[in-house]
């Protein structure tokens, strides 16, 4: 069942990824651009944002994995990079930058307060992927014409940002999204305590980690058998890769089917811990 998920939020993903650049390209406008966060928040469209805000609380970040154009293309950067690195395409566990994310969220909140749209455009994901399309495909061989509106300054942003965007891709997978951008900051605030989610089942986990290795947001913790839902993109390549059926996406959580386990260990522990009558033990001796 996984695996036909899967298979249904690529092909969404790679839509939403080429529909708008085939619209920048041709000078069409695109729909996917009124779905964008950034776009509904700068000209005030509530019902948007109400509506990512529910779905986010409901189903996890699903807006970062199937309609976030740049975090579509990093996943095709980071899938080409599993094919050709073989030896090294495994995913690890990484600690989440909180810091790092509540400064770059303040960043762009404090520069939108100011009336400043400078800062939020170039770290919102679906500005930054129009910015490289109109900049490397569309001027040059699309609808506007490169020699009238050709800007270096506008140029060089884009390049610098692909170049960026393929880089870390390439290597580590979704970093990105879980450290400098804000919308899947916002969005991960949500999801932390979203009605569904990635969960393991430790009575069927056996620790193989596939489930880590696949995990491009590097949010899943096996020996403790956590997934920070805060950064989980719920791409469904973990739930697809474990051949145990021991992570699925559910509400609620798993608990031990032997939980009278846990409460065996508790008097033996005490018991290491109480003090040894000599005296008595002697005497029964």
């Amino acid at each position: 069942m996984y695996k036909s998920i899967r298979i249904a939020r690529i092909v969404i993903s790679l839509i939403a990824m080429g529909v708008p650049a085939w619209a920048l390209v041709v000078g069409y406008d695109s729909v996917f651009v009124r779905m964008q966060i950034l776009t509904a928040l700068l000209t005030g469209v509530a019902l948007c944002l109400l509506f990512w805000a529910i779905v986010t609380l409901l189903y996890g970040r699903i807006y970062c994995s199937t309609v976030c154009p740049l975090g579509t293309l990093m996943d095709c950067v980071s899938t080409t990079s599993r094919l050709v690195r073989r030896r090294h395409r495994s995913y690890r566990y990484t600690p989440p930058a909180r810091r790092t994310r509540i400064v770059f969220l303040l960043l762009t909140f404090v520069t939108l307060l100011s009336g400043s749209a400078l800062i939020p455009t170039l770290l919102d994901p679906y500005s930054a992927y129009a910015r490289m399309v109109e900049e490397l495909l569309a001027k040059p061989f699309g609808h506007a014409s490169g020699a009238v509106r050709f800007s270096a300054a506008s140029f060089s942003v884009a390049v610098l940002t692909a170049v960026t965007v393929v880089a870390v891709a390439w290597k580590n997978g979704r970093t990105l999204c879980n450290t400098v951008c804000p919308v899947g900051t916002v969005l991960g605030y949500g999801a932390r305590r979203s009605y569904f989610h990635i969960e393991i089942d430790p009575d069927r986990c056996i620790g193989c980690g596939e489930c880590e290795r696949v995990c491009k947001a590097g949010c899943i913790k096996l020996p403790e058998k956590i997934v920070d839902t805060s950064r989980c993109v719920v791409c469904f390549d973990c739930t697809s890769a474990c051949q145990n059926s021991a992570i699925n996406y559910k509400s609620g959580r798993y608990r031990l089917g032997m939980p009278m386990m846990q409460s065996l260990e508790t008097p033996s522990t005490a018991s290491l811990d109480a003090p040894v009558n000599h005296s008595q033990s002697t005497s029964e001796k």
